[in-house]
């Protein structure tokens, strides 16, 4: 009789602690991003007025291969003490990353080469938002640096997280490469600058996934790709997470804006008067939209 009066307490009792357990979660990641928040304004005044960009990596794939992320250039910002050889290699170990690069609710398996459900590799769970949603040399993502930073009041452009992509092997990594002025962002309490963006693959100092394209399509670079599989932790290859962290999250993700100010929001609170595939609103740099 005792015993089935505590499985009943305890089975009452369980749903209030996971809702507590989420929401301290959810606060906590907040608070991190909160956190990183900061590192941008620092940089921007080291920097000449200059944003960083989300990512710069050489092209070949070959070895030596250089790689450097919006995480890696505000490393010293942000409580890190890696060494540049360190943070020019694509991904670090768990112990050179600031801890606050990960969502305490992003607990989930990773591909085999970050080792899989017990990952060595530090993880990263957040993304700059994109200057765009095309990919490729003349794109958004993966842009050749010949081309130049995209103008951000056309049609389609979002935010200031450009990715380069050198189409050649380069000696050394860039970590003077161009950003955005800050100035380009003419309404900074109104336009996300990091947001929840979880992966299979997403490593600390990791090129891919280190700018987003929005709230949800078919893809790696959203936070949510409805149609993605579990990810197998044995595989090389990572998928998207974003779903599951959403749900942890009780069905919000949260936001750096432009101005600091961090917000936990659905997703469809983002997109102004865009779509959750074609997204205006917060995720564009221009106001009223």
């Amino acid at each position: 009789m005792v015993i089935a009066i505590i499985a009943i307490l305890a089975a009452m009792l369980l749903p209030a602690l996971a809702s507590a357990k989420a929401r301290a979660q959810r606060m906590q990641c907040m608070n991190q991003m909160r956190q990183l928040g900061l590192g941008f304004p620092i940089f921007v005044i080291d920097h000449n007025d200059m944003l960083p960009p989300a990512g710069w990596a050489d092209g070949t794939y070959t070895q030596p291969h250089f790689a450097v992320t919006w995480d890696s250039l505000l490393n010293k910002y942000i409580g890190g003490n890696a060494s540049d050889v360190d943070l020019s290699a694509g991904s670090y170990l768990s112990g050179d990353a600031p801890k606050i690069l990960q969502c305490p609710a992003d607990r989930f398996p990773k591909v085999s080469w970050m080792g899989g459900s017990d990952p060595y590799l530090a993880m990263r769970s957040y993304a700059m938002v994109s200057a765009g949603t095309s990919q490729g040399p003349t794109g958004d993502f993966q842009r050749d640096p010949k081309n130049g930073l995209p103008n951000l009041n056309l049609a389609g452009k979002l935010g200031v997280g450009i990715v380069w992509q050198v189409l050649a092997q380069y000696p050394v990594a860039n970590f003077d490469a161009s950003g955005y002025k800050s100035s380009v962002v003419r309404d900074p309490a109104g336009s996300i600058l990091l947001c929840e963006n979880t992966h299979g693959q997403q490593s600390a100092g990791n090129i891919w996934t280190s700018a987003c394209f929005g709230p949800q399509s078919l893809g790696d670079i959203y936070q949510i790709d409805p149609s993605a599989a579990p990810q197998d932790p044995n595989s090389n290859n990572g998928v998207n997470q974003g779903a599951l962290l959403y749900k942890a999250h009780k069905n919000r993700f949260n936001y750096v804006f432009n101005d600091g100010h961090v917000e936990g929001l659905k997703i469809e609170q983002t997109i102004g008067s865009g779509t959750l595939t074609a997204p205006k609103g917060m995720w564009t740099v221009v106001p009223g939209d």
